[in-house]
């Protein structure tokens, strides 16, 4: 081989070992797209980027530090220089998610901009396209490449300045870019009731994070995981869904309503928390089962705003804890209410209206501690004997007493005072024992106390008027009680309702409101007050009336009295009990007389007065009535209000008017004689 020959052979063999050589670096570097061929030189196998996909993703290629190792863990060097030395994307990159560079650039850097990249895997899915600086320091927060406003759908809300911590709550970075979304999965105490770590009690702090990860209704969200696959299993009957299931988590099970017996997890020393709501929720013998709406909002289900929200129930009290204008009030320092209707907001009298929440089957709610008993005024004035109750409230007490228990149909604690079917049989017959009037008779507070002070309806328990039936004239129609027809003052011709035998009661009404062939009508408060309408103070209380006297009865000084154990008046000036002095005129003058009556006594149940009755016939006072003026005759001689023989009054107005009334022509009659 001569030396030309010999030089061009081994500037050849020079040749294909810088070829390999330069074959095996870019391969190393990931170049290159064909399968594995021997190296004509050594032998060995040069492997292009298929096959070095193991070698790139564990990163023990090109182990430079900068932005390039980064990217050579993930991706060939030709999916950005496809021919080496040149840029662009005309190798692209397919994600398995679909994502790829096709389409992206790469600007230069200049004097004053560095390298930058406008790439799919910067704004993957659509995304708003973004331009990365090549030497930007790393690792780049999560929203540089996935814009918030366009995450996918169901996913949930982010924050603009949203960091990589954040996104790490849900999301492990082991799988990023290969396709599948990766989660970051519940530890084992997630599951495990006994550990603190148990997921209830996380959830009942607040369901924000859960709804993060599993969507808003808790349907699965970007987790894929529903509450309903476990919680829907073995649900009560007539429970559709978990959401409803308010026993799950409140734990009572007396009731759907899920009245707890124990607080809700995490929250077992709050004893607040579970007080008296089973006794509320399940009802008792004295009261009914209460839905939770009267003291607080009841959510439609688990998921309705301010239910699980970390914090205690608001208290809106409504319904039967505000009937009858109760204001409730709910103190949790000292965990009592105050003003519920329930607990005798406004009855009174009661000794415990502000119970104890905690105290459950310690008296908080026992007989007299809402209400008195019986209840003030206007309550009707009666004992404490409870058997009385069931006469206005038979819809609630029994006779013996005994509340009738909701659960039997009793209305104790329904938000009404059940008092309108309350009257006893009869109340409405006159012929029957039990008829209203003998109650009103008896004492009209008791009617006052349900229909109002004025028996309007207005201001009592009960709604009824007097006046539905007797008119609205009845406080002044003195016949309606009275039973008087003779005159408009309705002097009884018999006694009221149940004094009937009470025969001074009756008595002389009649004959001395009356006119008579011996006197006038009188008014009533010539012997005593006259009530302006039935319900004046003292008319209708029970007892009898309080005799006074008027003008008439004490005309000349007389002081009249009433015994009621013998029914008689004494020392009236009508009857001629007392001795009086009378002025009367005689022929040029007046003059003044002593007279003494007959000092009668009259009872108020005997007959009527008869001429002498009262006074001598003549009276036998003085002069005047001796020799031919006395014996009864010659009256009319001196008195026009009488005949001659004494024997009856001609003008009753001039005869027991409070006067002495002389002829004013006696003189010239006395003159015919003398």
């Amino acid at each position: 081989m001569d030396r030309t020959r010999a030089c061009r052979e081994l500037s050849s063999t020079r040749a294909r070992a810088w070829a390999v050589a330069m074959l095996v670096a870019l391969a190393a570097c990931g170049q290159g797209s064909s399968p594995a061929a021997p190296d004509p030189a050594s032998g060995s196998t040069v492997r292009p980027l298929a096959a070095h996909a193991s070698a790139l993703s564990s990163g023990t290629n090109c182990p430079e530090t900068g932005v390039h190792a980064r990217h050579l863990n993930m991706f060939a060097c030709s999916t950005c220089h496809p021919t080496g030395a040149t840029f662009g994307f005309d190798v692209p990159y397919t994600f398995p998610g679909g994502t790829t560079t096709a389409g992206g650039t790469i600007a230069l850097h200049t004097a004053t901009t560095a390298t930058t990249c406008t790439v799919a895997c910067h704004f993957p899915k659509g995304g708003p396209a973004k331009s990365v600086a090549w030497d930007a320091p790393g690792p780049l927060a999560c929203v540089e490449c996935h814009a918030t406003t366009s995450l996918p759908s169901g996913h949930p809300s982010v924050a603009a300045n949203a960091t990589r911590t954040d996104c790490e709550r849900c999301h492990t970075l082991g799988n990023h870019l290969g396709g599948t979304v990766a989660l970051v999965a519940h530890d084992a105490a997630w599951i495990d009731q006994a550990s603190p770590g148990f997921h209830a009690l996380q959830a009942n702090a607040g369901l924000g994070a859960c709804q993060d990860c599993h969507g808003a209704d808790l349907s699965g969200g970007a987790a894929r995981s529903a509450c309903a696959t476990c919680h829907d299993v073995g649900l009560p009957a007539g429970v559709a869904s978990w959401k409803v299931n308010c026993v799950m988590c409140h734990g009572g099970t007396e009731t759907a309503t899920g009245a707890p017996p124990k607080a809700t997890w995490a929250n077992a020393a709050d004893t607040v928390r579970v007080g008296a709501h089973t006794i509320h929720g399940a009802g008792s013998a004295i009261a009914p089962a209460y839905d939770c709406g009267v003291c607080h909002v009841k959510p439609s289900d688990a998921l309705a705003g301010g239910h699980v929200d970390g914090g205690t129930a608001e208290l809106t009290f409504s319904g039967v804890a505000t009937a009858r204008n109760a204001a409730p009030s709910w103190d949790r320092a000292t965990a009592t209410c105050s003003g519920v209707y329930c607990h005798g907001g406004t009855m009174g009298g009661g000794t415990k209206t502000a119970p104890v929440w905690t105290r459950v089957g310690l008296g908080e709610a026992a007989c007299g501690t809402c209400h008195g008993l019986p209840p003030p005024s206007p309550h009707p004035t009666v004992g404490a004997d409870l058997t009385r109750c069931a006469s206005c409230h038979p819809d609630t007490m029994d006779a013996g007493g005994v509340v009738i228990a909701p659960s039997a149909g009793g209305k104790h604690l329904d938000g009404l005072v059940q008092a309108s079917g309350g009257h006893p049989a009869g109340w409405m017959d006159t012929a029957s024992a039990g008829f209203h009037a003998y109650s009103a008779n008896a004492g009209i507070a008791g009617c006052q106390g349900c229909h109002g002070a004025n028996l309007d309806g207005v201001g009592g328990s009960a709604t009824t008027s007097c006046a539905t039936c007797h008119g609205a004239g009845w406080r002044t129609n003195c016949l309606m009680c009275h039973g008087g027809v003779a005159d408009t003052t309705g002097a009884p011709p018999s006694g009221t309702w149940g004094h009937e035998t009470d025969a001074l009661r009756v008595g002389a009404h009649t004959a001395h409101v009356s006119a008579n062939p011996m006197a006038v009508a009188y008014a009533c408060t010539e012997c005593h007050a006259k009530p302006v309408d039935a319900l004046d103070a003292g008319h209708m209380d029970g007892s009898t009336v309080t005799v006074t006297w008027g003008a008439v009865a004490r005309t000349g000084g007389a002081a009249p009295s009433w015994d009621r154990t013998a029914g008689t008046c004494a020392a009236t000036y009508c009857h001629g009990n007392y001795a009086g002095t009378f002025t009367y005129f005689f022929f040029d003058g007046y003059y003044s007389v002593a007279y003494a009556g007959k000092r009668a006594a009259p009872r108020w149940s005997d007959g009527p007065a008869t001429c002498g009755s009262c006074h001598g016939n003549p009276p036998q006072t003085g002069s005047w009535h001796l020799g031919a003026h006395g014996g009864g005759s010659n009256c009319d001689l001196c008195h026009s209000d009488a005949n001659a023989t004494g024997t009856a009054i001609t003008n009753p107005a001039l005869h027991l008017n409070g006067a002495v009334d002389v002829n004013p022509a006696w003189d010239a009659s006395c003159f015919n004689c003398h």
